[in-house]
């Protein structure tokens, strides 16, 4: 495959990526107003509790194997399919029992004993074939088979919701079933995928390999999901149901106003990485820019929310509106410590990653902690701000200084396209000729899958 036949395959899969992205924001946001109209705010707040559980428990049933596999393997659809369904088993055989005990001891304001646990532990099974599915598609290009579980997915939860509408279901259980049966057709293509021949499928030492480096990757796969969930989780556990429902009802439309910045960083990975060699790549630039589209989309999205509270939805939930303001600044700081990782990660500095997610990771649950028992929902608002500030402090810091040790490189080895890599040896300059154009390439294909959320 030549050069330009490969970024017109590249730029395909990312746009289906984003279409997929699109169409399960639409399907989100009718599922969250039609749920709205029948549930309860505590009822809704159950199923958003049961949902973020589902979603960070899966987190550790794939165990960090999605970007290692996507770098280091391609081919056909259905064995890549397979092949990665396999390798994730054992680590969603083992988050089973967890997700029973968790959704067993979690604070729902209704009963979910036994048909909701078991929904959710399905959930969770069925999720890890989602992400089987998205990384099938990634490795092998065939996107007919990811555009029908897509479509179908959406189909099948948007029907299935606006039947529980018409018929009037309030139970959050009977919802949660809704979202688990949404999963089917992943089992259904699994099913009909066609058998790798056994010489495609990797090797003991491969798949060691690819688990190890999953095991690396872990703790910033959970750093992220606990920065991004953390506060649905510990609303019903630290206030109530009830707030969590309000909360969600204006966090789902506002997170929103971060993906476009997201998908923009993912597109920008590999002109950002080649840019690092010029003293003049225009980091500040980038950066305004980022906040003036963060900015604009919290604001359209914001008056969205506010029409859907007032016009649409019951009048149980009039008090989320007061969250909006506070929701939409978060989004913003939120979106810009994702420009400044994906800076860290085209200066080939992805271990800062790992450490500026942790940091805000805890600045964020000791906010949590700290407020939601006494505001509620509007701790979590503002400690939402508190985590992603400080996430976006230690960013900058990190950021400048990556800048700075490159800008010094740059100026010992006479701007040598050595040093895009980030640190190449000044005594194996000979060696390091080679690694810029290496380097783009496992950038583009290491990151491919961070088009998601």
């Amino acid at each position: 495959m030549s050069i330009s036949e490969g970024q017109r395959s590249t730029k395909f899969a990312a746009a289906v990526l984003v279409a997929a992205q699109i169409l399960a924001a639409g399907g989100a946001v009718a599922v969250n107003l039609l749920a709205a109209v029948v549930l309860s705010p505590a009822g809704r707040g159950d199923l958003a509790f049961a949902l973020q559980l589902a979603y960070f428990l899966s987190v550790f049933a794939v165990m960090g194997l999605e970007r290692p596999f996507i770098a280091s393997r391609s081919g056909a659809f259905g064995t890549e399919y397979r092949v990665f369904a396999r390798m994730v088993t054992p680590g969603t055989l083992c988050v089973l029992p967890i997700a029973f005990i968790a959704a067993a001891l979690s604070p729902f304001s209704t009963r979910w004993m036994w048909l909701g646990v078991i929904a959710i532990a399905a959930y969770v099974a069925l999720n890890s074939l989602v992400h089987a599915l998205r990384v099938a598609y990634v490795c092998s290009r065939e996107w007919k088979w990811f555009a029908v579980n897509a479509i179908a997915t959406q189909l099948i939860i948007v029907v299935g919701a606006v039947l529980l509408v018409l018929i009037g279901v309030n139970d959050p259980v009977v919802w949660m079933w809704a979202y688990a049966v949404s999963a089917v057709p992943t089992v259904v293509l699994l099913s009909v995928a066609p058998r790798p021949p056994k010489h495609l499928e990797p090797t003991r030492a491969e798949k060691r390999g690819l688990r190890k480096r999953g095991w690396v990757l872990l703790p910033s796969e959970f750093s992220n999901s606990a920065m991004l969930r953390s506060d649905r989780l510990l609303l019903p556990i630290l206030s109530s149901s009830a707030a969590l429902g309000l909360y969600v009802t204006v966090a789902t439309v506002l997170e929103m106003a971060t993906w476009p910045v997201q998908q923009w960083v993912d597109a920008s990975l590999r002109s950002w990485s080649q840019g690092f060699s010029s003293h003049s790549f225009p980091v500040v630039r980038i950066i305004a820019r980022s906040v003036l589209l963060l900015v604009a989309s919290a604001a359209v999205l914001a008056v969205a929310a506010y029409a859907m509270i007032v016009f649409v939805l019951p009048e149980s939930y009039a008090p989320a509106a007061a969250a909006i303001i506070p929701l939409a600044i978060s989004a913003v700081i939120f979106g810009i410590t994702r420009v400044q990782q994906g800076l860290l990660i085209a200066a080939d500095s992805p271990g800062t990653v790992s450490v500026v997610e942790i940091i805000g990771t805890v600045a964020s649950l000791i906010a949590y902690i700290t407020l939601i028992p006494h505001y509620g929902m509007f701790g979590a608002a503002y400690g939402s701000i508190i985590g992603y500030a400080v996430c976006a402090a230690a960013g900058a810091f990190t950021l400048l200084r990556v800048i700075k040790r490159k800008s010094q490189q740059s100026h010992t080895a006479g701007l040598g396209d050595d040093e895009i890599s980030g640190g190449a040896n000044l005594t194996d300059i000979e060696s390091a000729t080679a690694m810029p154009a290496r380097a783009d390439v496992e950038l583009r294909d290491r990151y491919p899958d961070r088009t998601r959320k």
